[in-house]
């Protein structure tokens, strides 16, 4: 429906990437697959960021996850991004100047046995709270919002919406700041700070998201 040819191919894939582990495996073989036939079948012309959608279109009708659009154009892209979502048909994709290989660190993944292949549910209800926190503010979404608002409203707010969802905000609303300031601090060369904000990202998840188990 797009315009796009498509055709038959034969290809060998291997992985090492544990099952379920959160590591945008699933977003990586969608986009594999359309970057294949980007460059059989459309002379490499399909932009990486259509290359996501059609990506995230596939995970969530056919396999059923309702993910956003940040794994799949993360690893269309590739390297360090920012992704501004404001409009969702049309993301601002900013590719962030950092080499990683300069940092003196090496990434190391542990596998710990933990699996998120059956939480499905748990990870549309993190969107679905923070939506009714915007809805119940006359939005449609958190960015709409502005967190001074929510705390002004936050007692009619807990007997609109749960506390978690509350929490989820306020994650919501810091998160996105540190994003800016990461981009900020790899572009300044700063990647000591860069892990001290990845750090209290993952707090945050942990303790408002309620997002780890």
């Amino acid at each position: 429906s797009l315009g796009y040819r498509t055709g038959g191919f034969r290809a060998c894939l291997t992985s090492d990437v544990p099952k379920g582990s959160g590591l945008s495996s699933s977003a990586a073989y969608e986009v594999m697959v359309g970057t294949i036939l980007n460059y059989l079948y459309n002379g490499g012309q399909i932009d990486p960021v259509q290359i996501a959608m059609a990506a995230q279109y596939a995970e969530n009708e056919y396999f059923g996850k309702p993910c956003g659009l940040m794994d799949q154009t993360t690893c269309a892209v590739g390297g360090f991004v920012t992704i501004d979502f404001e409009d969702a048909g049309s993301p601002v994709v900013h590719k962030v100047d950092y080499d990683f290989s300069t940092s003196g660190y090496a990434l190391v993944i542990v596998e710990t046995g933990g699996d998120h292949a059956d939480l499905n549910e748990e990870y549309a209800a993190v969107a679905g709270e923070m939506k009714a926190v915007a809805r119940a503010l006359g939005g449609s979404v958190l960015r709409e919002i502005s967190p001074q608002e929510v705390m002004q409203a936050l007692p009619r707010l807990r007997e609109k919406v749960s506390d978690r969802a509350l929490l989820r905000a306020f994650h919501f609303y810091a998160d996105n700041r540190r994003v800016q300031e990461q981009v900020s601090v790899l572009e300044a060369g700063q990647f000591g700070r860069f892990l001290e904000l990845v750090v209290e990202s993952g707090l945050s998840s942990w303790t408002l998201n309620q997002n780890c188990y």
